[in-house]
């Protein structure tokens, strides 16, 4: 029995990634300086990445499914994506998997996930970021070394790994971004005053469950990340038409503040406190979602697997997949001409709006009750406006009333009124030329005036 043992060099300590070396002249540089100032540049780029960019899909990655000689197949397209972690992943070729050579070699997966007889199982087309040792070169050391320690990888090459997994990863904040938006663009827009921005920031934190929060409590998982949002937004929670730029300001400085740091989990080389909130590192940090895959089994008592059924066919369901806009296309959407703007709303014989969207305000025109200027504070007078209404109706009446639309520059109105009305003006007047008790409704597309 030999007496020797293995010489092992020194371990050198992970590199922090908010370091990088401060060049000296003299100065004896080794390995962990060059590892060190790459991962401050690696670690720096990719804090960029996801923490001004974002991460998803920005191209490819399209999953579908097919059939092959060996069976159904899940089929992944060429494209490039960034994880969580703000790494890039370039699948250069398509890929493809055999479902039944999964199903075979995951069976106690398989049975854990179906029942009797078979349910469908879902799985998970993950994509993850890998980093592949390549170009082994000849290295010094010590003596009495194995032949495995005669060469050591000269690179590193940027790869990645496709799986098919029976859950998915964690995507907290790409979860969290969808319920807020969607959330958010519920809050009533109203033609009344409001108590202010502090006073709706309070309300904001009360209805997300912020005021028992402390800021370092750690983020909740799926299904459960901001439940309070999935209904609607609580009464009293307002945004005025008169000063929306500032609240809707102060709504998207509420999200940056205080909700984006507690739905972000830590993330490796982050470790400095700017990557996420407290607890483990997410180990999916490095992986993304691209597709949920519906697979239907039986059990094939033959060979005593469970394999892909004839039917229903296997479908696919890339809802819930981040995607990512590059910012041409973006400014594109928003400077190049958007949707039309849609509000609509009842007014009453008075002029009041009994219910309307957008901010939409109406003032009676003249002395005869007939003529109604509405108005709304998106209104450009340089775009179109396409009006449509009609007269609310009694039972009773045996003649239909009318609904028209007047120019705001017509020669002959701006002489009945001593000057050019700043709004749409309409006429909504009974067959004998008489105001409309019960008022009208009324909806307004500006076309190219929305986003």
């Amino acid at each position: 029995m030999s007496t020797f043992t293995p010489t092992t060099l020194p371990q050198i300590a992970p590199a922090d990634p908010t370091k990088h070396v401060n060049y000296v002249a003299g100065m004896v540089l080794g390995v962990d300086d060059f590892v060190q100032d790459y991962t401050y540049h690696s670690s720096h780029a990719a804090r960029i990445v996801r923490d001004l960019v974002g991460y998803g899909v920005v191209s490819g990655l399209r999953v579908s499914v097919d059939v092959g000689d060996d069976g159904p197949r899940v089929q992944v397209a060429p494209g490039e994506c960034v994880t969580p972690s703000g790494k890039l992943i370039c699948v250069d070729t398509a890929q493809c998997a055999a479902l039944d050579a999964w199903l075979v070699a995951n069976l106690a997966e398989v049975e854990a996930l179906t029942g009797s007889p078979p349910e469908p199982i879902p799985l998970f087309v993950v994509a993850c970021y890998r980093e592949c040792p390549t170009d082994d070169v000849p290295i010094p050391g010590e003596p009495c070394r194995t032949d495995d320690e005669l060469k050591a990888p000269s690179r590193l090459k940027e790869g990645f790994t496709l799986e098919l997994r029976t859950t998915p990863p964690a995507q907290l904040e790409e979860d969290a971004i969808r319920e807020f938006v969607a959330w958010a663009k519920r809050i009533p827009l109203v033609d009344a005053p409001g108590a202010g921005v502090d006073t709706f920031l309070e309300a904001l934190r009360a209805a997300v469950g912020l005021e028992d929060s402390p800021p370092a409590s750690p983020p909740t998982s799926p299904p459960t990340i901001l439940a309070d949002l999935l209904g609607s937004p609580p009464p009293g929670l307002e945004i005025p038409s008169g000063d929306a730029a500032e609240y809707r300001a102060a709504l998207l400085r509420f999200w940056v503040e205080e909700l984006r740091p507690r739905l972000r989990s830590p993330l490796s080389g982050a470790e400095c406190g700017c990557g996420g909130g407290p607890g483990p590192l997410d180990p999916d940090a490095d992986c993304l979602l691209l597709a949920q895959v519906d697979v239907p089994v039986e059990f094939d008592a033959i060979s005593g697997d469970y394999v892909v059924a004839d039917t229903p066919a296997v479908t696919t369901d890339d809802a819930q997949r981040p995607t990512l806009l590059h910012l041409r296309f973006l400014q594109e959407w928003l400077l190049g001409g958007g949707e039309a703007l849609a509000l609509s709303g009842r007014i009453a014989a008075d002029a009041t709006v009994v219910a309307g969207s957008g901010g939409l305000t109406a003032a009676a025109l003249g002395a005869d009750g007939i003529l109604f200027e509405l108005g709304f504070p998106a209104f450009d007078p340089a775009q179109e406006q396409v009006v449509v209404g009609q007269p609310i109706a009694a039972y009773t009446d045996k003649n239909p009333s009318t609904f028209e639309v007047i120019p705001s520059d017509d020669a002959d109105l701006v002489a009945a009124l001593g000057s050019t009305p700043t709004g749409i003006v309409v006429r909504v007047k009974d067959p004998k030329g008489n105001p409309v008790p019960n008022g009208f409704a009324v909806r307004i597309e500006q076309l190219g005036g929305g986003l």
